[in-house]
């Protein structure tokens, strides 16, 4: 029988709970989980989720640290994390007294969720991408709690009519908090540009960060946008100064910086998990966007790391 995204996720966090750790979860079909939980000082030890889910966490008490992409960042509570595909995750330690809660969503269900959203924080999106953690104070924390409280207590519930439109209903409230938390922050303007061109950007940037490393023309995301290639790269030009083609080549290029920096991998790998035709295609890729090559890349990351 198949391991249902409850069980797995539980599973992912449960196996590394100290034991003095408490877990309690709610879930909605295999669509959405929240996993609350708190203890001492909690080590995700385990291979991260594989692509399909998107994971999100919120840090209520305790520190967080991580590394992401090679980079070990640390941050005091209450702090927020969206776990973008884009990046690769290790280390999410929870130290001191914590408390958490972990929530994963089928991507479907995610880009259903947010749908009414996605268009009015397009300009934030990439920038976003970059740095994707919010640190919010003791008063947004307890709005973010209230909105997280009424989520979990509608997956609780039992046989609720109108489930799905409540937890997506609720996901999307709390992500329009979130996002208004770090518009905030960065005081970013956001034009009055067409609003249809606004949602086909938003899902072109959340699919060049989930699908960078597999698909490298622009034309396969202008297709599954309903667009075409060229007015797809207009509009970025437009809007954000890039083609689509440049700013997936700077996404890809930090992918391989980031599959290079791993000790196990060897150049070779690397190419094929970047999709490229060969080593060579690789090598000139890498050369034109960082000026050297992905060997001299890689012998200098571990001299660095052993000087």
């Amino acid at each position: 029988m198949m391991e249902s995204l409850k069980e797995k996720v539980v599973a992912w966090i449960r196996k590394d709970l100290s034991s003095d750790g408490q877990l309690d979860w709610a879930a909605y079909n295999n669509s959405l989980v929240m996993v609350r939980m708190e203890g001492t000082n909690f080590r995700l030890s385990g291979e991260w989720l594989p692509d399909g889910w998107h994971v999100f966490l919120q840090v209520h008490k305790g520190e967080l640290r991580l590394t992401a992409s090679g980079e070990r960042l640390g941050f005091d509570s209450p702090v927020y994390v969206d776990f973008l595909k884009s990046r690769e995750w290790k280390d999410v330690t929870l130290a001191g007294n914590y408390r958490a809660c972990f929530i994963v969503m089928e991507q479907h269900f995610f880009m259903e969720a947010t749908l009414p959203m996605r268009s009015k924080i397009t300009e934030g999106m990439a920038q976003f991408a970059k740095h994707p953690f919010t640190s919010v104070n003791a008063d947004e924390d307890r709005d973010l709690s209230r909105l997280e409280e009424m989520m979990f207590s509608t997956l609780k519930a039992d046989s609720q009519l109108f489930c799905r439109e409540l937890a997506q209903t609720l996901a999307c409230a709390w992500q329009y908090k979130l996002w208004n938390l770090f518009f905030h922050r960065q005081q970013t303007v956001r034009s009055d540009t067409d609003p249809h061109w606004n949602d086909v950007i938003s899902q072109f940037f959340y699919l060049a960060h989930t699908y960078c490393r597999e698909q490298h023309r622009v034309s396969w995301y202008a297709a599954q946008l309903g667009v075409s290639a060229d007015a797809l790269s207009a509009a970025l030009k437009r809007l954000h100064g890039k083609t689509a083609s440049a700013m997936l080549e700077e996404l890809l290029a930090a992918e391989a910086k980031v599959c290079l920096r791993n000790p196990v991998l060897s150049v070779q790998d690397v190419a094929e998990m970047l999709h490229f035709s060969d080593q060579s295609a690789f090598g000139k890729f890498f050369k034109r966007h960082c000026g050297i090559s992905p060997a001299v890349f890689k012998k200098r990351h571990i001299e660095e790391n052993n000087s």
